[in-house]
């Protein structure tokens, strides 16, 4: 785990509760070999990635202490520039995905349905990569992702930023800039209950 300005969080405040989940990804070598339902062949329980990513400064008076550097100066799948500053106050979660992720669109429409279930109390933020930004935005229309803000990683550079190698995937991040990944699918269940721990954290 990095450990980014405030106090530590513990891997289980986040990720006890995905311990017996499956892993799931697709697209990389590095993750265990896919069963032909998508599940992983592993039987070891998943587990988090540590990452960087350096802190930004606060937005204003009252507003969180970091903002993820990484999406400082970042587009939408639309072309249009993000005002990272968005983000500031609340904890945020980014979800990579790729537009041709078989496993990804399977767990899109879960991914919209907490995210409109936390909007208000938490960020979501979709990170776009592998892809051009036609298939991306197909991807969104087509998934009924629409609610979220993608942003367009075609260089990899958000993804490399936080390390992820293989997607879907996840940044957690709390609102002082503290943050675990997992690399895998959660489904909803699973996002929820990470969701709550990172409002408590």
């Amino acid at each position: 785990m990095t450990n980014l300005p405030g106090t530590p969080v513990s891997r289980s405040a986040f990720l006890a509760a995905a311990a017996g989940l499956v892993l799931a990804a697709c697209g990389s070598d590095s993750v265990a070999g896919s069963t032909a339902n998508g599940a992983s062949s592993d039987t070891r329980p998943p587990s988090p990635s540590s990452t960087l990513a350096p802190a930004a400064q606060p937005a204003g008076p009252g507003a969180a202490s970091v903002i993820p550097a990484a999406l400082i100066g970042a587009t939408t799948i639309n072309g249009d520039p993000f005002d990272a500053n968005l983000l500031a106050g609340r904890p945020t979660v980014a979800w990579f995905w790729a537009p041709w992720c078989v496993i990804c669109r399977g767990e899109a429409p879960d991914v919209a349905d907490i995210a409109a279930r936390y909007a208000g109390k938490v960020n979501f933020v979709g990170i776009a990569g592998r892809g051009e930004a036609p298939a991306m935005r197909d991807f969104v229309s087509e998934t009924g992702t629409g609610g979220i803000t993608h942003l367009d990683d075609s260089s990899g550079d958000i993804w490399a930023s936080y390390e992820i190698y293989a997607q879907p995937a996840y940044a957690f991040i709390t609102d002082d800039g503290r943050l675990e990944t997992y690399v895998g699918s959660l489904g909803g269940d699973g996002l929820a209950v990470i969701i709550d721990k990172l409002i408590d954290a």
